[in-house]
């Protein structure tokens, strides 16, 4: 790292929040219990539309302070990026492309305490019961990283992690993506596959690691970097040939088992079900890294803002730049939390030309399978608001006319109603006719700023 250059950790990140906005982050010094009390909190504030980052100063017998939510806010995302709010999908879709290569350093703050062999114990951490059909505690901020078992290259992904006793996880890996793929191929070699799961660390890094998405051939640790702006700084695995961020809050250090499962699950998932469908896989924790002072952190999990909005975002900004290429006209994609956050998106459009809604919308069906309905709005409409994307939807569209199915498609697995992971796709053009169409009624810029000025000087 230049010495001009400032770390970008966690507590850099929650340093700088509590700094420009104290009251963004709610810190509970009172006791609260390992199994519920926590999510309890961030579900109970979500209901009244609050959503600060939760610093738990004692939760059970652990000795770590419990962060949590940190992602239940757009404007941190946008914030953690140092844009707009209004800016982010835009910026997030730009970034990606540009990748800076890892350096590996001598030592780093995750090595402070290092915990191996006999002295290797999950429940020295203060992983959480999050739902009450839950299967058990559950890591759900765990960054998996393992190397491709043929070229090296490094993948990054979250994944969940259910406590299975001192030294073993249960996980799920997600049967359509990159680790999964790396654990078949070993499995037909009887080899294990070493892995590294971070907990803990800068937005920027969750971002271009765990939340990223391209081939399989990228080295997530560079992409990472690419969305930091400076090269990760990393360290030397202690039990594993997998390297660390040098400052990692945590790193649990282990192995993917080659042909052993086990029962793993349920798990309340962002479709707002407790899922049982599982790849079943077992991890054997062979170290427990941590710096000195480490703060634990865990995502909500279920159909909360904070998981919920940790799979719109980054999906929101790969269809903006995918339907762009093909469709310049697009202005706007959201992933509306109604839809999960995931098998719904809204799509925004200046002046389509007859049948470029619907084909806009195939685009974007076909580039996430997980989708199952694609609306698409003139550029006027707020697509952020379910109000007035339904206004649309009733202004703007005849049934007979505007709405396509597509049956038997591949869908999410997730989804509770999915039949053997075959699901039906509907497109829904709610982009105005052509013709002698009537305008919205509209209030002049002069008048609504009058208007806010004299509601905050009489309010």
């Amino acid at each position: 790292m230049r010495p001009n250059e400032k770390v970008l950790d966690l507590r850099s990140f929650l340093e700088d929040l509590e700094e420009a906005e104290p009251s963004s982050i709610m810190r509970i010094p009172e006791p609260v219990g390992i199994d519920f009390d926590v999510t309890a909190v961030a579900m109970e504030l979500e209901q009244l539309g609050r959503a600060p980052v939760l610093w738990f100063e004692k939760v059970g017998n652990s000795p770590f302070p419990v962060v949590t939510n940190l992602f239940g806010d757009r404007r941190r995302y946008a914030q953690a990026l140092g844009v707009g709010e209004d800016k982010l999908i835009e910026t997030w879709a730009g970034l990606g492309e540009e990748v800076i290569e890892p350096v590996i350093r001598d030592t780093g703050p995750v090595l402070d305490v290092v915990l191996t062999g006999d002295a290797v114990d999950l429940d020295y951490l203060p992983i959480l019961n999050h739902f009450a059909e839950d299967g058990g505690r559950y890591v759900t901020n765990g960054i998996v990283v393992a190397k491709d078992p043929d070229t090296g290259v490094r993948n990054a992904s979250y994944h969940r992690l259910q406590v299975m006793g001192k030294t073993r996880f249960g996980t799920s890996l997600h049967s359509r993506r990159h680790l999964w793929n790396y654990a078949q191929r070993a499995a037909e070699r009887d080899e294990p596959i070493p892995v590294s799961i971070v907990i803990g660390g800068h937005p920027r890094f969750a971002f271009g690691s765990g939340l990223w998405k391209g081939a399989i051939d990228a080295d997530e640790y560079a992409v990472a970097g690419g969305f930091m702006g400076q090269a990760l700084e990393l360290v030397e695995g202690v039990t594993v040939p997998v390297e660390a961020p040098a400052y990692a809050e945590f790193v649990i250090e282990g192995h993917i088992v080659p042909g052993e499962q086990a029962e793993e699950g349920p798990f309340a998932e962002f479709t707002g079900y407790a899922s049982a469908r599982s790849t079943q896989h077992v991890i054997e924790v062979s170290a427990i890294l941590h710096r000195k002072d480490a703060i634990y952190q865990d995502i909500v999990s279920g159909i909360s803002d904070e998981h919920t909005g940790l799979l719109a975002v980054p999906m929101e900004a790969r269809l903006l730049k995918v339907l762009r290429q093909n469709y310049p006209n697009v202005t706007a994609v959201a992933m509306p939390k109604s839809g999960t956050c995931r098998m719904h998106v809204y799509i925004a459009m200046y002046n389509p030309a007859p049948g470029q809604a619907k084909n806009a919308a195939a685009t974007a069906l076909g580039e996430d399978l997980s989708l199952k309905l694609a609306v698409v709005v003139d550029s006027d409409v707020d697509i952020a608001s379910d109000q007035d994307v339904m206004w649309a939807i009733c202004t703007r569209m005849q049934a007979d006319t505007d709405v396509d199915i597509l049956k038997n498609c591949m869908g999410a697995i997730l989804d509770p109603s999915n039949h053997d992971g075959l699901t039906a796709k509907m497109i829904i053009d709610a982009t105005k006719p052509g013709g002698d169409f009537p305008p919205r009624h509209t209030i002049p810029d002069a008048a609504a700023a009058k208007a806010r000025g004299l509601i905050e000087k009489y309010s």
